[in-house]
């Protein structure tokens, strides 16, 4: 995997593009946008996230260029990552972000 941009946004959590297409070839290049963000709920289980820690949200898009247009929405405060809920890799962690 390999970080393509990192950045923090307005709302003051992390957030990058990655590439994870070297790896595993059925993922497109660039198309993963993470977002490192306090979770405001607890999920039940291992590796979930947990109320007021940070956690690794993961978002996929169909394209590097998808992911950039969210990243830049982010990071000029144009867009809330709760629009791109669609997009989270595990539906189930709605409510954490």
């Amino acid at each position: 995997m390999k970080i393509l941009k990192k950045g923090i946004t307005k709302e003051n959590y992390n957030i990058q593009v990655e590439d994870w297409n070297e790896n595993y070839n059925f993922i497109s290049y660039g198309s993963t946008l993470a977002a490192y963000k306090k979770s405001k709920v607890s999920i039940k289980g291992s590796f979930t996230p947990k109320e007021n820690q940070i956690y690794r949200f993961q978002f996929n898009f169909n394209s590097m260029q998808e992911t950039e247009k969210a990243y830049n929405n982010l990071m000029k405060g144009n867009k809330s990552i709760t629009e791109y809920t669609n997009n989270l890799d595990i539906q189930e962690y709605y409510n954490c972000i």
